[in-house]
């Protein structure tokens, strides 16, 4: 056993086997059982090292066991907006080609939504995976083992074939081979910023009394995105985990970043860091407002982990940040109660905050057709506030139900863009997209019969995928907003939708075997065109979706849906 090995090993047996659940293999005894422990503990540590999570975090992504489908541990990055499956080989051979086909094959079923071969800590987890890999930008399979060698050519091309297939609708999957040498670097990764130092360089700051106790300072974009490449989660609170769980907002500053980064610091209320200790070479008073470097102790992220996670990315995807400013408020607890660390980070969380939709408040039009609809007894909610009985009117609906009724009928395009990120639509109100769903001239009765149109559609087509299960069932909910699109193509052949009193669910009731059609072609053509890669990436390309579209339209339709003149 080389010396590596026994290093990894003691890590695993230290840090992470206390955290390992043995329940369902607590019948085994001495190796056998070691064995067990040791492989699951390979997989958090894994989990660890892609994910930046504690160990203990790690151990709970775990699903290695009986029927695991050759899935041994999945978890969700909110920053990353990444899903990472996980196969753990503790022992010191290569990979063989079957083995890394069972993998392949779990991940298959997973893309599928196909969990009868899976295990209860799979299954238990069905619907909080399969939003996940709904929703994120990437997915990353990770095979690892204690050898320092690459496996055979033979088992490469089995994982380069699944990458290559899954792929084909767009860069979805990637498929990565954790060998021992990168386990043993990375084996220290776990440990958080507890008793550690940071040295953060701030390009101005001030304090209002005491620089040792609070500091408010300006600091570059990439000081934050180092920060969190090299901790990751470790770097946040744990009292603030569950407010990253939303990617709306970190998809957002990334695209300030991105697209307009000299207004980053104008747009971006800064973050909250706590330490046990501030500390400066220029002891006793460093120059104010200069430039200056700032020993920290201890440091954990208590607000703006949503900005500090979005530089995160764009540090990892190559994008300079130089140019990125953000407000730091540094606070230290050196002489304080635990109680004051916890207020700071209660109260800097609890504030109002203003999410994107509420920009689309910004235009007076909502206004307008909010209180157009309030006199004919439907109440349309297109902002936070206000008290309103719902059961004083004859429809409710939000801004997110018109959004997607009138995405829907838009057109494909809309509709794809809408059913991946809904917020795109709402980013900019003088936008493009917000504009063709929301124009100037928008008619209010016709955005509530393309709500009543898009909820009679679901009630209808939500059975039509209850009956079905699998890689059909997943293809036919992908396909939610392609049907729906296609079939108010159809509806206005014969209808105008700004017509009052059109008995919308009888048309839809009446045409079940029309909407059955739809979703018997939308899963035939899909698999005609994509039936070896992911529904999930198919449905998120405009492209692809469009080309889709097509063929159900000449499947069903015999030719174009479109209304006819």
């Amino acid at each position: 056993m080389s010396v590596q090995t026994k290093q990894v090993l003691k890590t695993l047996k230290s840090d992470f086997v206390p955290h390992i659940d043995i329940s369902d293999v607590c019948k085994h005894v001495g190796k056998n059982l070691e064995q067990h422990q040791l492989t699951r503990a390979l997989a958090a540590m894994c989990v660890t090292v892609y994910a930046h999570i504690p160990p203990e975090d790690a151990a709970k992504c775990v699903t290695d066991g009986s029927n695991d489908d050759g899935i041994d541990a999945i978890c969700y990055s909110a920053f990353a907006n990444r899903v990472y499956i996980i196969q753990s080989k503790c022992h010191a051979r290569i990979p063989t080609p079957s083995e890394v086909q069972t993998f392949v094959r779990g991940i298959r079923h997973l893309l599928d939504s196909d969990y009868q071969y899976m295990n209860k800590k799979l299954s238990d987890r069905q619907n909080e995976i399969d939003g996940y890999l709904s929703d994120c930008d990437q997915i990353v399979a990770v095979f690892t083992y204690l050898s320092a060698e690459m496996p055979s050519k033979e088992a490469l091309d089995v994982s380069k074939r699944f990458v290559d297939e899954i792929n084909a609708s767009g860069d979805i999957i990637s498929f990565e081979y954790m060998r021992l040498n990168e386990i043993h670097a990375q084996r220290k990764i776990a440990q958080t910023l507890e008793g550690g130092e940071v040295d953060l360089q701030v390009e101005k700051w001030l304090t209002p009394g005491d620089y040792r106790k609070e500091i408010m300072a300006i600091v570059t974009g990439n000081q934050i995105a180092e920060l969190y490449a090299k901790f990751g989660d470790a770097l946040f609170d744990s009292n603030i985990r569950k407010v990253l769980q939303g990617t709306e907002t970190n998809n957002l500053i990334f695209d300030t970043i991105c697209e307009d980064p000299t207004s980053f610091w104008a747009y971006n209320n800064g973050i909250t860091i706590l330490t046990n200790g501030i500390s400066c070479s220029n002891k006793p008073r460093p120059s104010v407002s200069s430039s200056e470097s700032f020993r920290l102790s201890s440091v954990s992220v208590v607000n703006g982990a949503q900005t500090s996670g979005a530089l995160g990315r764009a540090l990892k995807e190559g994008i300079p940040l130089d140019d990125i400013y953000v407000t730091v408020r540094i606070i230290s607890t050196e002489g304080q109660d635990e109680v004051f660390g916890q207020n700071v980070t209660r109260f800097t969380n609890t504030q109002n905050t203003i999410g994107v939709k509420e920009f689309v408040a910004l235009d007076p039009n909502q206004e307008y057709w909010h209180q157009t609809l309030r006199e004919e007894k439907c109440l349309y909610i297109y902002k936070m506030g206000g008290e309103f009985n719902e059961e004083e009117y004859d429809l409710s609906f939000s801004l997110e139900d018109a959004t997607r009724a009138l995405a829907c009928l838009s057109g494909v395009e809309d509709a794809t863009r809408t059913k991946s990120k809904i917020s795109q639509m709402w980013s900019r109100i003088n936008g493009e997209r917000y504009k063709r769903l929301f124009p100037d001239n928008l008619d209010p009765t016709l955005m509530v019969n393309a709500v009543i149109f898009w909820r009679s559609f679901n009630d209808c087509y939500g059975q039509i995928i209850s009956e079905t299960e699998g890689k059909e069932n997943k293809v036919l909910h992908e396909g939610t907003y392609l049907c729906c699109t296609l079939l108010f193509e159809r509806y206005r052949w014969d209808h105008d939708l700004s017509t009052s009193g059109l008995d919308i669910p009888a048309w839809i009731h009446d045409n079940e075997t029309l909407i059955e059609a739809l979703a018997h072609a939308c899963f035939a053509e899909h698999e005609d065109i994509n039936g070896g890669g992911y529904a999930g990436s198919f449905f998120k390309n405009t492209d692809k979706v469009s080309s889709l579209a097509d063929r159900i339209r000449a499947s069903v339709f015999g030719g174009s849906s479109e209304k006819r003149v």
